[in-house]
């Protein structure tokens, strides 16, 4: 896990609770401490908004994505920074717009009332504006390859985690930064 910090009265009562033979050689420090992680996507892993917005995105010159995340305790959040065409970086309200064309939206509305990670997806995408609706079908993709990288639960236990992460769209290779910046809400 990238930088993580466990809840230490929930360590410790959960170490007063198993077999010291499974527990770590060194208990958690409390403090934020950092694990490199790296892994690698597969396309046709990925849901069907995220598979339609990646290869839309690809077609249009996309070839990295930077997102944030941050999980623990009830929630874990995937947060679009960017996405990289060539050398230059556009912000993901730029690149919604630039993808706004074509039959693109109308797929992702259909795709998302199939499976989508928001609940109400079939309403949501239908009554948002097509610039809305690839936003919605970006951070859906952010937070597929955070789920990747991280674990389908990186939101839920007794700990806190945030970091930062480049996915490169031609390769699948996801590479997580050391050098994340702390959220401001992290005491």
């Amino acid at each position: 896990m990238p930088f993580f910090r466990v809840d230490l009265d929930a360590y410790e009562e959960l170490a007063a609770e198993v077999d010291p033979e499974f527990l770590p050689e060194k208990p958690p420090s409390g403090e934020f401490e950092y694990e490199p992680a790296s892994g690698r996507f597969q396309p046709e892993e990925l849901g069907p908004v995220s598979r339609l917005v990646l290869d839309a995105l690809r077609a249009a010159g996309a070839t990295r994505f930077r997102v944030r995340y941050d999980g623990g305790y009830d929630e874990g959040f995937a947060n679009p920074e960017a996405l990289i065409f060539g050398e230059e970086a556009r912000s993901v309200d730029e690149a919604a717009r630039d993808l706004g064309a074509g039959d693109l939206v109308p797929r992702l509305r259909e795709a998302a009332g199939r499976k989508s990670m928001w609940g109400n997806a079939a309403e949501l995408y239908q009554e948002a504006s097509p610039e809305q609706s690839l936003r919605f079908a970006i951070d859906e993709l952010a937070y597929d390859l955070a789920s990747g990288l991280l674990g389908g639960g990186f939101g839920t236990g007794e700990y806190q985690l945030y970091g930062a992460f480049t996915a490169d769209l031609v390769s699948g290779e996801i590479i997580d930064h050391p050098d994340a910046p702390k959220p401001d809400t992290i005491h």
